[in-house]
This record gives structure tokens, sequence and C-alpha cells, in this order.
């Protein structure tokens, strides 16, 4: 088949799961969603572009291809999504500051409240649980749904309801507050929780313990899912903590008493990090790290790559084998990098003496990891994407097209791709999701090193906030720096990843003067080698890594 057409029709696929039309048909993380579709309480903890996102929209979407790790005995999964509340369908940042929540506990109260009217309202609108009730011979049934359709009927969020009459019932609720208490502050969980009670006759808890009595007599679950949390206050670190505190806490409260109200929460890892919860250790049970082992993270590339027909038979014709996306999926690791191989050239480095440089994919996914260790689906994704349109730039000069083996993107494409991916990654991440750390960020920009003692981090952090210690270990958190030792706080060096360093401007002194000098001997190499080889000659940069794997 013609390269030039296939690299055309080569697309790795979206790096945002919102948009991204082949998740669904490439989705490799298993393990991960046999995890969040167990019937219990799941928070996910990640960083940004580690499949948070991937993985909400795969619980929110048709399940249908995924019945056979659904849990058994349920006659209805019932799914209530929020996505940071920010969408038009969900309160919005705004919203909350009308009702002025600013403790935990004010938030805590908030969360059970949205909750519990938002879920109801479901399950009453619903053609199948109508059905079910409809049908069952338990008073019970009927008497619970009864009970939530009395409620739903009174704060006016039936018949066609959204929530825009969510909010405002929700903002009613603040208005019949004690007047006299008007010239004090608003203790909003107190209010909210009273004037809830004078409204409907039953405790916003009581209303939850109707719905999970409901679930459990229909066999029925209800998922509330929720994602995009960092987003309700991303201008104010204090009260976003608040919110999210509030919001675990019930998870901390509440996870033996209801049985099938199940909460599944998708939560930023430096931000649970920094939350101070009460019996944090009981989330243990129910918390699940995404880390993305090397493997999976070539699975994802090749599977998306061939996903694509034109690409999977050339690819099949490369290797004389069947590469489909299901036989990548559940295939070998040798059948990945078989096709990852027909794919990219092979090594990142000169024909040595000693053998060949670093092979491509260690090359690879050795750049793909920060401070923490995790490799990030998003990154990896966006690697490939920036890698095809850097090889027809460079096909449409001279030279530019001569990659070894044949393989459609050459070693070239792929260096001059992952800097566009780690300045991507420095200001999508870095200095979009921490505003405030933007001075510490400063202090490592156009270095000439990328290995810094502890003592000269807390003396450059001594006038920031956070400072000295703290300033270092929250970098640690957010995963800009890699302890050289395996605790972060007996730790004298640090190192910047090499995920970071391109995008912050660091060049090493010493790795450029061996570039350069290595630069001179290919070219005296290629001087006195035959004319017909100098397309297989490209500058090593690596000596080889072990093939990685989650810590």
């Amino acid at each position: 088949m013609d390269a030039a057409h296939v690299l055309q029709r080569l697309h790795f696929g979206r790096v945002d799961a919102e948009s991204d039309y082949r998740l669904s048909q490439c989705f490799v993380g298993t393990d991960m969603l046999k995890q969040a579709l167990t019937p219990q309480h799941s928070l996910f903890i990640g960083a940004k572009g580690s499949g948070k996102s991937a993985l909400f929209r795969l619980l929110c979407g048709d399940l249908s291809q995924w019945k056979t790790l659904l849990p058994k005995g349920y006659e209805v999964i019932f799914r209530i999504p929020a996505t940071g509340l920010q969408s038009e369908r969900y309160l919005s940042g705004v919203d909350l500051d009308e009702l002025s929540p600013s403790t935990a506990n004010d938030f805590r109260a908030f969360w059970l409240l949205y909750i519990g009217l938002k879920t109801a309202t479901t399950l009453v609108e619903d053609s199948r649980m109508q059905t079910i009730v409809e049908h069952s011979t338990n008073p019970r049934v009927k008497q619970h749904y009864a009970t939530l359709a009395r409620v739903v009927k009174i704060l006016g969020l039936v018949e066609g309801s959204t929530i825009e009459k969510l909010k405002q019932r929700i903002d009613s609720l603040m208005e019949n507050q004690d007047q006299s208490e008007a010239s004090a502050p608003v203790e909003v969980a107190r209010a909210l929780s009273v004037n809830f009670r004078n409204r409907t006759g039953m405790a916003i808890i009581t209303l939850l313990d109707v719905i999970d009595a409901l679930l459990q007599d229909t066999h029925c679950l209800s998922w509330i899912l929720l994602d995009k949390l960092d987003l309700l206050f991303f201008d104010d670190v204090h009260r976003l903590h608040q919110s999210i505190t509030g919001l675990v806490q019930l998870l901390v409260e509440y996870s033996d008493r209801f049985r099938n109200i199940h909460f599944k929460i998708f939560l930023r890892r430096d931000i649970y990090q920094q939350l101070r919860i009460v019996n944090k250790s009981h989330l243990i049970s129910y918390t699940n790290e995404m880390r993305w082992r090397g493997p999976w993270l070539l699975k994802l590339l090749v599977a998306r790559a061939i996903s694509d027909p034109v690409v999977q038979t050339y690819c099949e014709e490369r290797i004389g084998d069947k590469a489909d996306v299901s036989a990548v999926i559940n295939g070998s690791d040798e059948l990945v990098l078989s096709v990852f191989y027909s794919i990219f050239e092979r090594s990142m480095g000169i024909i040595r003496r000693e053998g060949f440089g670093s092979p491509t994919h260690r090359w690879v996914l050795k750049r793909l990891v920060d401070g923490l260790g995790m490799g990030f689906p998003r990154e990896m994704i966006h690697l490939g994407n920036m890698a095809v349109a850097r090889q027809k730039e460079l096909n449409r000069t001279k030279d530019g097209g001569a990659v070894l083996e044949g393989s459609l993107i050459s070693a070239r494409a792929l260096r001059r791709a992952f800097d566009a991916v780690s300045e991507y990654r420095c200001e999508t991440y870095l200095n979009a999701e921490f505003p405030h750390l933007r001075r510490h960020f400063d202090v490592f920009r156009g270095r000439e090193t990328a290995v810094l003692l502890k003592t000269d981090l807390v003396k450059r952090f001594e006038q920031l906030d956070p400072a000295a210690d703290e300033a270092v270990r929250t970098l640690y958190d957010v995963g800009l720096l890699l302890p050289i030792g395996k605790n972060p706080d007996s730790a004298l060096k640090f190192e910047i990843p090499l995920l970071y360093r391109s995008g912050l401007g660091i060049v090493e002194r010493r790795g450029r003067r061996q570039r350069e000098r290595r630069k001179v001997g290919v070219e005296k190499e290629q001087a006195v080698r035959p004319v017909a080889q100098k397309k297989d000659v490209v500058i090593a940069e690596d000596v080889n890594i072990p093939f990685p794997h989650s810590r």
C-alpha cells in the first residue's frame, strides 16, 4: 500500500473524552472499568489526562457492550451524572455562590439535598421505574414511590422538570429562614435542613433513606456520578477544598447506610491529597488510583491507529498477521509491539558498534511519565497525532521523509512531536490547573539542569506561598518533582521529569554538548558510509531502559 495515503488516514482520536468517538471501541482499561462497575461506592483518583472523564463517560453511556461485567441481579441501574455542576444541565458555581455555603458542613448539606432531589426526580419520572411500581405487589414499593412523588410535587419538580426549577426550589428553601437571623451570617447547612423539613415533613437524610429503600425493594441501583469537581471554584482553592470535602465526607459517613445508592466520584489526585477529612482511612476500600502501565498505553495507541480500516490493512500486510482492534486489545504484548513497529521507526538512535540505540516504544514511555510515576492516555494520544502532523511536514521537504525500514513515522518526527506535547502539558495542566503556583513553576524555566538540591528548592520558595518544604511537597503532589530516592520527604535531590522539561525550556548543558559531539560523529560516519545507507542514520539520545510498569 502507498505509505503516503496510509499516513493521511492515520489518526489516533481526540484527546478529550467528551468528543472522542473511538472511546468505547478502543477502551483498554478493563480492570479500571471492572472496579467502576462493581456494586459499591467508588472513588477514582488520577491526574489530568489519566482517563477519569473517559471512564465517567463510559459509565454514563450505553452499558450493553459491557453486559458481562455488570453486577448481576439488578433490574435497572439508574445513572445520575453531574459533571462538576458546571454544565447548563446542572447547578453552576454561580448558583452555589448565591447560596453562600462556606464550610464543609454547609457543602455536605447542599450535596445531600442536591443528590436527594435529583435522584428522587429521576426515579419518579423514569418510565422504567413507573412500570416496575405499577406491576409490583409489594405495598412498600408503592408507598416509597408515592412519598418521592409527593416531595417532588411539593417542590414543583414534576412535569418536565428542569435543572433551573431545581435551582429555584433550593433557593426558595433559603428564602424562608428566620428573619430574626437576617443580620447574622447564614448557616447554610442548618437553613437547608430546617426549611426542607418544614416544606416536606421529612429530613433530607430521610429522603435518601426512602430512595434507598425503594431501590432495594425493586432490585435496582442508583449511581451518583460526579466528575470535573475541580471546576466548582477554580479561582478559590480554599472553597474548592471545602466543597469537595463535604462531598467526600458523605461517602465516609454514609458508606454503610446506603446499600443501593452508590457514589462514583472522579477526583484529581492532588486535590484529594490535600483534603482534610475525618476518618479518611475508611475510604481505602473504595479508592482506586488510575495508573496506566506501559503495555496498556501502547495497546491504547495501537488500537486507535488500526481502528481505521486502511491503516489496519497496512499493518496486517507488514506483520503478516491479523491485527484488528479486538485482537490487539486482547492480544499479547508481542503482537502490540509488532503493530507498533509497523507504524513507528524501530530505534531512536544511530546504529552503533555495540548495537541499536533506544527502542522507540521505550523512548516514548520514558517521556510520558510524571514525577509520581504516572503515564497518561491523553498525552499518548496527543503524541501520536502530533507525530503524524510532523511527519507530514517532513515529507514535504527534500530528505525529511526518510524512515528506517519503511515505517510511517520517523524518529525525527517523533522527537519534534514530543516537544509540542511537553509544551501543551505544561500549558494545559501546570499553568491552567494551578494558576496559584505559577511563580513556583517560573523557578524552573530556562534552567540548564533538571536535577536540583532540596536545599536550593527550599531557599527559592522561601518568599512564595506555599513556601519552603510545603512548596516542595506540593510540587511533588502535582507531579512536577521526581525525588531521587524513595521518599519525597527524605530525598536530598529532585529531578524534573522529561515530560515537563521541554515545555519549561530546560536544556541541560551536558546533554547539549553530548548531542553536539554525537552530531559531529554522525556527519563523519555518513561521509564514509555508502550513500544508500544514509537514510538509516539518526542521532542517538538514550541508552536502553527497562520496560516501564506501574510502581
